[in-house]
């Protein structure tokens, strides 16, 4: 007999798992609320990339403008551009592959309930549907219900008049001049992007250095690259209230400073979504940052497993959907476990950034010795050729058989080149294993090999 598996939440923890399930004999029951695919495909990585592609296109005019013939100019600015239109666009990407999700869905007969489910037992659920409420009894269960953009003090009491990572994409106008509360990835992405459009952009961080976690020279050549291109940096700064007036939303800094804006976007992080699951009834363990696993996805409840944000490992969406597949399967029988360290981690921004594996810091912190290679774009072939020369490939090696633990990028195309790396890491290779490839030239990857040749 088929188990019966319960899924709460269709994001990108949820539907694979889903999948997956069905591909190995059970009878899973998906259940969303809202749309399908979750944040990431209605809110977060998909619409906001499309947003980032628009910009880069603005970007990008500056190159042809130092190509125009003399005496000609190329009259474009930001202004040209209809926000309207930009939405649209987003809108039209994110619903043609959500319904192509759902049409997945149907094709592999996987039931989709529509409601909001919530725990009444370990082993049954009520689904809130609008024609009234269902039990439904399962075998396992997997919670992948996400997260939602964070608001910490002060931003909460006033959240209502700001805006963030799910709602800006609902702004009735492009502003002006935007802050943007936050260091990390999400602020990085949209105070490139509202920077590309023409605004004057702000960055406050709690903290006193951009992307808390990442290498510090990566860190220091997004900041370079974006305050070159106007971007402001306050780094190490608390915020002691936000105030409203004459159309201007204020942050007040507790060194009394005062920064002022049309918009405040507030980008720092996301809190799990545990509200109305009934996770209390049946003892399941949680705390601030999400519901607690184990490496196998396995909550405190052992038929019930956890996905995705909502248990607070990663944040990541390719993350979830690995984690999704890792529940499923070890509920089916096997005994898979995740590891974040193999997870690429990727910035959007322009110049990109992303890492794999430990940075050197990550690694004397661990106590390994290393050694650390780095090739920069400015000697590559195809950067040169496309004026694409920010940044740079760094590997980090075991001191000892040169193992590869660790790649970080700064530069174009690097959330693409990051998997060549991941899989150096993934898969334990040397700098020798990884040297017997043959690197196509020209092309941005060349500045692996020359990283490994360092």
């Amino acid at each position: 007999m088929s188990k019966k598996v319960l899924i709460i939440g269709a994001g990108p923890a949820g539907y694979p798992a889903a999948l997956r399930l069905k591909e190995l004999g059970a009878e899973p029951t998906i259940v969303e609320s809202w749309d399908f695919g979750g944040t990431c495909l209605n809110r977060g990585c998909i619409p906001s990339k499309s947003l980032l592609d628009a910009g880069y296109r603005v970007h990008s005019v500056e190159t042809l403008k130092s190509l125009t013939a003399e005496g000609k100019t190329l009259d474009f600015t930001p202004d040209m551009l209809a926000w309207d239109r930009i939405k649209a666009r987003r809108a039209a990407a994110v619903t043609k592959l959500r319904t192509s999700l759902e049409k997945l869905f149907e094709l592999k007969k996987i039931e989709v309930a529509r409601g909001k489910a919530a725990f009444t037992g370990a082993n049954v659920a009520t689904i809130a549907k609008a024609a009234g409420p269902v039990t439904k009894a399962f075998d396992c269960a997997i919670i992948a219900a996400g997260t939602r953009p964070a608001f910490p003090p002060p931003f909460d009491a006033v959240k209502a008049l700001l805006t963030d990572s799910d709602r800006v994409f609902d702004l009735p106008k492009l502003p002006g001049s935007v802050i943007v509360v936050g260091a990390g990835a999400i602020g990085l992405e949209f105070a490139c992007f509202f920077n590309s459009m023409g605004a004057e952009v702000s960055v406050v961080e709690l903290l006193p250095d951009i992307l808390a976690g990442e290498d510090a020279l990566v860190a220091r050549a997004i900041k370079t690259s974006f305050e070159k291109r106007g971007i402001r940096f306050y780094l190490g700064k608390k915020t002691a209230a936000v105030e409203t007036s004459g159309g201007l939303k204020t942050l007040v800094l507790e060194d009394g400073s005062r920064i002022s804006a049309e918009e405040i976007l507030v980008g720092a992080g996301r809190a799990a979504d545990l509200s109305a699951l009934g996770l209390e009834k049946i003892g399941l363990d949680w705390d601030r940052k999400g519901v607690k696993v184990d490496a196998y996805m396995r909550t405190t409840v052992k038929n019930i497993y956890a996905a995705g944000d909502i248990n607070g490992i990663s944040g990541l969406a390719h993350s979830a959907s690995r984690q999704g597949e890792i529940a499923a399967e070890n509920i089916m029988g096997a005994s898979r476990t995740f590891d974040e360290n193999l997870a690429p981690r990727c910035i959007y921004t322009w110049p990109e950034a992303a890492s794999v594996g430990l940075n050197k810091a990550r690694a004397e912190a661990k106590g390994l010795a290393v050694k650390v290679s780095r090739a920069y774009f400015l000697g590559i072939g195809k950067a040169v050729t496309h004026g694409e020369t920010e940044g740079f490939v760094q590997l980090v090696y075991d001191a000892a058989d040169e193992t590869i633990l660790g790649a970080q990028i700064a530069g174009a195309a690097a959330t693409e080149l990051i998997h060549v790396l991941a899989a150096a890491v993934t898969f334990k290779l040397k700098r020798t294993d990884m040297r017997e490839l043959i690197y196509a030239h020209p092309t941005m990857a060349e500045a692996i090999y020359e990283a490994l040749r360092k």
